[in-house]
C-alpha cells in the first residue's frame, strides 16, 4: 500500500478525521515549551500529514474535503511535478521521516575527515540510516548529509560517522 503526503492548515483536526478512514497516519510531533513557560505539541513538518492507503481511496478523499457539504477537512495531496498524479512515497521515505522524527534524533554534523565535500553523492553504508543516498553539505559551518525526498522536503540526518559513509560517483 502506497504512503502520501497531504497538506493541510489543520493537520492536527486531519488527522484525526482521517483515522479509520485510511490504513495508516503519520503525523510527527513534538513537545515543546513556549515562551510563557507552557508545553505544547508542536508538528515537526508543519502543514503535512502522511498517509497510507489505496490510491482511489486517497483521491476520494481529497475530493471529499474540498466539497463544501463534507467536513472534513480541506487538504491537497503532493503530486509530482507537472503532473496531476499524487505523488508516492516509498516505505524507505517514510522510514527515513520516522526516524529522523523520532524523540532521540539529534542534528549533528560529519566530521573528522576532510575528502568529504560539498555538493559530493555519498551512500550510508551501515546503522539506521544504512542504503540512504544524499549530498554533502554545509550548513552553519558544518558537514552535513542531506537527504532529499523529491517533491517533498530535505532532511539534515543524525551524525553520520565519516568511515560509515560511501563515495557514490
Amino acid at each position: 500500500m502506497p504512503w502520501y503526503a497531504l497538506k493541510t492548515r489543520r493537520e492536527f483536526q486531519l488527522e484525526f478525521q482521517l483515522q479509520g478512514e485510511v490504513d495508516t497516519t503519520f503525523f510527527p510531533k513534538e513537545m515543546r515549551t513556549a515562551i510563557n513557560g507552557r508545553r505544547q505539541i508542536r508538528p515537526i513538518i508543519p502543514g503535512i500529514v502522511f498517509v497510507m492507503a489505496d490510491r482511489r481511496k486517497i483521491l476520494d478523499l481529497e475530493r471529499r474535503s474540498r466539497d463544501n457539504l463534507d467536513s472534513l477537512t480541506p487538504f491537497w495531496i503532493y503530486r509530482y511535478h507537472g503532473q496531476n498524479e499524487p505523488a508516492e512515497i516509498s516505505p524507505r521515505d517514510i522510514n527515513l521521516v520516522r526516524l529522523l522524527t523520532a524523540n532521540d534524533a539529534t542534528r549533528c554534523e560529519v566530521y573528522a575527515k576532510t575528502d568529504y565535500e560539498k555538493g559530493m553523492k555519498v551512500r550510508v553504508t551501515g546503522g539506521p540510516f544504512q542504503g540512504q543516498e544524499g549530498y554533502v553539505q554545509r550548513v552553519k559551518k558544518n558537514r552535513h548529509v542531506v537527504v532529499r525526498i523529491e517533491g517533498l522536503c530535505a532532511i539534515l540526518l543524525p551524525f553520520i560517522h565519516p568511515d560509515l559513509l560511501q563515495r557514490i560517483n
